[in-house]
């Protein structure tokens, strides 16, 4: 007879990743940069971050950009710039907000690609509703430039 509940039972395609989505799980992650974006100073985090949040590689992040499963990041900064201390020393860095990683990672816990191996990724729906979330994401954030600026 089986005595725990269905809360208690792990997931059916991997049973070392929890049950609920971490409360945050960019704990102990520090953003690459501060930087105004829209006026408001926003966190920016770096492929390492996004690569972390999936619990995959950074070269597996950069391929699943470059296959384009992944919108491309909302900023980017050139690299080759002895002034400034953040510069890419080899070129350029793909930056996500802290909105974008928190919705790669509920997508991805919810489709089931949080441990790698465990669900192919082509046969979920996490890349468009990925591309999803990044259009409502910018979306919002032009609504809220917009409203901002009939307040001045």
């Amino acid at each position: 007879m089986n005595t725990t509940s269905a809360a208690e039972q792990p997931l059916p395609w991997r049973t070392n990743v929890p049950r609920t989505p971490s409360a945050d799980p960019l704990a102990g992650i520090k953003p690459f940069k501060v930087h105004p974006v829209n006026g408001k100073p926003t966190a920016l985090y770096g492929i390492g971050a996004l690569a972390r949040v999936l619990n995959r590689k950074s070269d597996t992040v950069r391929g699943w950009e470059y296959n384009g499963w992944i919108p491309k990041p909302t900023a980017n900064f050139k690299g080759l710039n002895p002034n400034d201390p953040f510069s890419a020393k080899h070129g350029r860095r793909r930056l996500y907000t802290r909105v974008q990683l928190l919705a790669i990672h509920r997508i991805a816990y919810e489709e089931g690609i949080l441990q790698p191996h465990a669900v192919a990724i082509g046969s979920t729906n996490f890349v468009e509703r990925v591309r999803k979330a990044f259009a409502d994401i910018a979306a919002a954030e032009k609504a809220d430039r917009l409203r901002r600026a009939g307040q001045s």
